[in-house]
């Protein structure tokens, strides 16, 4: 298939999580999947083991469950909240962002396929000395596997949106999918299906001056310059 006419730094900055503009109705063809995780495999990953591992779920039955899944381990996340509601409340569009994970959620049954990474080796333990240096080892070995998987299918009019809602229920969907739980931890669950239009933007970022220092901490500005 032809790829669209984007510069790598237009790929890189329009890449979006996308949920409303997602076309529900439309067919993902098993080779344009398979030609993005190739892409995908090529990331980093430690020590080159390639321990990861792929499920692509493109079963109409099967997605409906796990959308089941996916709805129940979101009214578990959602109960968790004090009467502020949603934590993010106050950011910059977040009415948008809470529209729109709305429309995901009623919409989930319908999504053409699916994606659920794995990574061998859990980091839900009680802690201890190494903990932080094994967590980041681990979600250092896939995480820009996904990212390049999501950077290739822009690249062919697909979207997706990194969704972890379902996490709450991870061992019910392991059980529906066969994974060993003790073994694998589940990474996210990823949409797979073609976008409403392909003219994405750049989102709103705080300036580089807020978050960015210098040989040291910049605490909410250039304080570490």
């Amino acid at each position: 298939m032809s790829l669209l006419d984007l510069s790598p730094d237009e790929v890189l900055t329009t890449t979006r999580a996308v949920r409303k503009r997602l076309d529900y109705d439309r067919k993902v063809e098993r080779k344009t999947i398979e030609d993005c995780l190739r892409i995908a495999l090529q990331a980093p990953n430690g020590g080159n083991m390639n321990s990861w591992r792929w499920i692509v779920i493109d079963d109409p039955a099967l997605i409906a469950r796990v959308a089941d899944l996916y709805r129940g381990g979101m009214d578990d996340y959602i109960s968790t909240f004090d009467e502020a509601g949603y934590p993010g409340a106050g950011v910059e569009g977040a009415d948008r962002i809470e529209t729109s994970t709305m429309h995901l959620r009623e919409n989930f049954h319908r999504l053409p396929a699916l994606l659920l990474p794995l990574i061998p080796g859990r980091t839900d333990g009680d802690g201890g000395p190494g903990h932080v240096f094994y967590q980041a080892s681990q979600w250092g070995s896939v995480i820009q596997a996904v990212w390049s998987f999501m950077l290739a299918l822009r690249t062919r009019g697909l979207g997706s949106a990194w969704t972890t809602a379902h996490l709450w229920r991870e061992r019910e969907l392991a059980e529906l999918l066969g994974v060993p739980h003790e073994i694998y931890m589940q990474v996210g669950l990823f949409p797979i299906a073609y976008t409403l239009g392909t003219d994405f933007k750049p989102a709103h970022r705080e300036p580089i001056e807020q978050v960015v220092g210098w040989n040291g901490f910049a605490p909410g500005g250039a304080e570490g310059s």
